[in-house]
C-alpha cells in the first residue's frame, strides 16, 4: 500500500494518478474536508473563493479536468486589465514589454534600465533573492513599483527574502540561457516554450476540484497521522484509530507537520523544515451596490506597492471576473490583508481590520457607503516562504532517498494550484514506472 499523508491539492493529485494506474493507495487527512486552503463559499448574493481565486491552466490540465467531469469557465475578457496603485489611484499596467517604455508608471531612468538590460552581464550570485535579481537586471524603481507588489500578491512574500531559484525559476533560466532577462523571455515566447495562460475557474467554484479528485478515494478524513515508524520493510503509520502499514509514504503536509513526523528518523531534515516561515493572510470579501462605487476599476484588480503606504496588499474585482459571483447590480471585492510585508495589519482585531479596510476601500474606489455585507477569513499560515531556509531543506531531503519516503507539498517546487497538480502527477508517474519495472 502507498500512503499519502495530506489531502491538499498536491496529495490528492498524486493519489488520483496512483489510483488511476491501479496501485493500492490510501489518503490520510487531519481535517474533516479535503483541499487544504482551496474552498468556495456560496452565500446569499455572493459566491467566492477563500483561498486561490483563479487557475492558469495548460492543455494538459484542461484535459485532466475534462476527465474529472469538471467544466472550465474562462474569466471575462476585462480581467486582462491589471492595475497598480500609484499616488493614491489605480493605474493600468502596460500589456507588454514594449508598452512599458511608454507608460507613465515609470521614470525615464527606469525605462533606460529596461532598454539596456539585454547588454548587462549575467553575474548572478548563488541563492539570489528576487529583489536582488531585478535590482541587478533593472533597478530599485522596478522592484518597488512592480516586483514587490507582484510578489506580495502571488506569494504573500517579501522580495528581499524570497529566492529567485524557488519562486521565479523560469526567469532565472531565461537569463542563464540568453545572458539577458528580456532576451531570454522573448526567445521563450517566440519558440512557444512560454505561453500566456488565461485565468479561469471551475463551474461551481474551485472547491469542485478537490471533491472530484477525492471521489472514490480510500480516504481517512479527520484522521491525523501522529507518528511514522520505520519498519524492516516500509513504514508504520500511527493514528488514533490504530497502526497502518505502507510500503511507501508520500508526505503532502505543511512543513511544520512534516517536521513533526520526521524528527525521530531524520532530525536534520526536521530541523531544516522548522526554519520555513509561513506568511499569514486575511481574505475579506466585500459586497455592495455597484451604484455606491464612484471610482470603479474594470479589470482583474489592483496591487498595492509598500511605498504607497496601503492597508491591504491588493484588491481583486471578484464580481467582474466571472458572471456567477454576484448580481450585475452589485460589486464583490476580494481584499488581501497580511503577508510578510503587512503582518502588522493582519495582527489587528477583526473589528480593527475591517474598519481600516473600509476606509481604504472608500478612498480607492470612491464608495459612498460601507459594503452591505462582508466576510472575513483568516489563514494563520497561508503560504510557505521560499527563503534562505530552502537550500538546507533541499540538501537534507537527500536523506530520504531509497527510504520509501517522498515529499509532495507546496513548500517544495511551487505554491500555485497548477504547480501542486503537476508535482503530484510527476511523483505518481515515477511510482508507476518503478512498479512496472518490477
Amino acid at each position: 500500500m502507498i500512503a499519502v499523508i495530506g489531502a491538499g491539492i498536491s496529495g490528492l493529485s498524486c493519489a488520483w494518478w496512483l489510483k488511476e494506474a491501479g496501485l493500492d493507495v490510501e489518503v490520510f487527512e487531519a481535517e474533516p474536508h479535503c483541499g487544504g486552503k482551496v474552498d468556495t463559499v456560496s452565500d446569499v448574493g455572493a459566491c467566492f473563493e477563500t483561498g486561490p481565486n483563479t487557475l492558469l491552466l495548460n492543455a494538459g490540465h484542461r484535459e485532466w479536468l475534462t476527465k474529472l467531469d469538471l467544466t472550465v469557465v474562462p474569466a471575462n475578457a476585462i480581467t486582462g486589465n491589471r492595475f497598480i496603485l500609484r499616488n493614491g489611484r489605480y493605474r493600468m499596467l502596460p500589456a507588454g514589454p514594449v508598452s512599458f517604455l511608454f507608460s507613465p508608471l515609470f521614470s525615464a531612468r527606469a525605462k533606460w534600465c529596461l532598454l539596456r538590460e539585454p547588454w548587462r552581464r549575467p553575474v548572478a550570485p548563488p541563492h539570489e533573492t528576487v529583489a536582488d535579481f531585478f535590482r541587478r537586471r533593472l533597478n530599485d524603481e522596478w522592484v518597488d513599483t512592480l516586483v514587490s507588489p507582484f510578489v506580495a500578491g502571488i506569494y504573500a512574500g517579501n522580495p528581499d527574502t524570497l529566492l529567485m531559484e524557488e519562486c521565479l525559476p523560469s526567469m532565472q533560466r531565461a537569463e542563464q540561457r540568453s545572458g539577458s532577462l528580456v532576451g531570454g523571455m522573448a526567445s521563450a515566447l517566440c519558440s512557444g516554450a512560454l505561453k500566456r495562460r488565461e485565468a479561469c475557474t471551475i463551474e461551481g467554484g474551485l472547491a469542485a476540484l478537490p471533491r472530484a479528485l477525492s471521489r472514490g478515494m480510500n480516504l481517512h478524513a479527520a484522521e491525523r497521522v501522529e507518528r511514522l515508524v520505520r519498519q524492516s520493510s516500509g513504514w508504520g503509520i500511527e493514528t488514533r484509530h490504530g497502526l497502518y502499514r505502507a510500503e511507501e509514504v508520500v508526505l503532502a503536509v505543511p512543513a511544520p507537520e512534516a517536521s513533526c513526523l520526521l524528527k525521530d528518523a531524520f532530525p536534520d531534515l526536521a530541523g531544516a523544515l522548522d526554519a520555513i516561515v509561513y506568511a499569514p493572510m486575511a481574505v475579506v470579501m466585500s459586497l455592495g451596490a455597484r451604484a455606491d462605487m464612484t471610482r470603479p476599476i474594470r479589470g482583474f484588480g489592483g496591487l498595492n506597492p509598500v511605498r504607497e503606504s496601503p492597508f491591504a496588499a491588493g484588491h481583486l474585482m471578484a464580481g467582474d471576473m466571472f458572471d456567477d459571483r454576484c448580481s450585475i447590480d452589485d460589486y464583490l471585492i476580494a481584499s488581501y490583508v497580511g503577508g510578510e510585508l503587512f503582518r502588522d495589519r493582519y495582527a489587528l482585531s477583526d473589528a480593527g481590520l475591517l474598519d481600516a479596510l473600509n476606509r481604504e476601500l472608500a478612498a480607492l474606489f470612491g464608495l459612498t457607503r460601507a459594503p452591505r455585507r462582508q466576510w472575513l477569513v483568516r489563514h494563520e499560515a497561508a503560504l510557505p516562504q521560499a527563503t534562505a531556509a530552502m537550500p538546507a531543506v533541499r540538501r537534507h531531503l537527500a536523506a530520504l532517498d531509497d527510504t520509501g519516503l517522498h515529499v509532495c507539498a507546496n513548500w517544495l517546487g511551487g505554491v500555485s494550484v497548477p504547480d501542486c497538480l503537476d508535482k503530484g502527477r510527476d511523483l505518481a508517474a515515477r511510482f508507476v514506472r518503478r512498479y512496472l519495472a518490477l
